[in-house]
């Protein structure tokens, strides 16, 4: 779990840069895309729903977005409220509305 958290910590911190600096310059109908929120949408849908990694990824994508935010109309940890919501919101979907099927051994 450990070499996961330092995992998330340098692909956010990379993606958050990424995103701050060079994309910030290409707007698609004065939208900025948002790796961050993405990615932290990505890691939860491929994780299994009773996982942790993906709340840990939110909270870790959401800090990093609230660090590095040009934006100074929001609070701190508006971001980090936002990941975790969406977070929480997917799995609650995926426990309670989405059954994969399993091979059943014969």
């Amino acid at each position: 779990m450990v070499k996961k958290i330092i995992f998330f910590v340098f692909l956010f911190y990379f993606l958050t840069l990424i995103q701050n600096s060079f994309l910030f310059h290409f707007k698609l109908l004065g939208i900025a895309s948002n790796l961050v929120l993405i990615t932290v949408i990505l890691i939860n849908f491929f994780e299994r729903p009773e996982g942790k990694s993906g709340i840990i990824a939110a909270f870790l994508g959401g800090f990093y977005l609230d660090v590095f935010s040009i934006s100074n109309e929001l609070f701190f940890g508006f971001y980090i409220l936002v990941s975790l919501i969406l977070s929480l919101f997917i799995k609650l979907i995926l426990r309670k509305h989405v059954e994969i099927p399993v091979a059943k051994k014969i």
